[in-house]
């Protein structure tokens, strides 16, 4: 007798929910090392653009344990285990914990190439929904993608140096 996958209480295949849970617990905890590191650039920064950083991270603090509470919540509602330790957590991540200051281009460049992280994986896990046709999960990563769009449009506007900049950092090397 064959036996056909059991379907979760929403309705979405069991095997399809087995695939989306590890990734969403990879994102989970990728979003939880990009929320240490953003409060230990906000607690260990320093440059010309720090007051301005000081402005910036909060939001990107709040997005991400956001972020966790709901990929968290998302994870239980597909009868699956998010990771409960630090331990998991870094060992389920894909970022990596950056230790001691940040200068502020430093920090800027962090941010950008976390949330670039981010955004592909996200979108990988959009294609497997997709196949489920979960649409809350979704719904969960649209939602948390329009806010990293948008943060990334204005990194990298603050990342382009002036001509002026680039003459000066030229002069001052040399």
């Amino acid at each position: 007798m064959i036996s056909v996958p059991r379907p979760l209480s929403s309705h979405i295949d069991r095997t399809r929910a087995d695939q989306l849970v590890p990734l969403l617990n990879v994102l989970l905890s990728d979003f939880e090392v990009f929320r240490f590191n953003l409060r230990g650039a906000m607690w260990n920064g320093w440059g010309e653009q720090y007051i301005l950083l000081r402005d910036i991270l909060p939001q990107h603090i709040n997005h991400a344990q956001e972020a966790v509470d709901a990929l968290g919540r998302r994870v239980r509602c597909l009868e699956g285990q998010p990771p409960t330790s630090m331990e998991a957590l870094l060992a389920m991540s894909n970022l990596s914990a950056h230790e001691g200051a940040f200068h502020d281009r430093a920090c800027m460049r962090m941010v950008r190439e976390s949330l670039s992280h981010l955004l592909r994986l996200e979108r990988e896990i959009l294609v497997l929904a997709k196949q489920a046709s979960d649409e809350v999960s979704i719904r969960c990563i649209s939602d948390l993608m329009q806010f990293q769009e948008e943060a990334l449009w204005h990194l990298r506007s603050s990342l382009q140096r002036s001509a002026f900049e680039t003459e000066y950092l030229r002069k001052e090397q040399g």
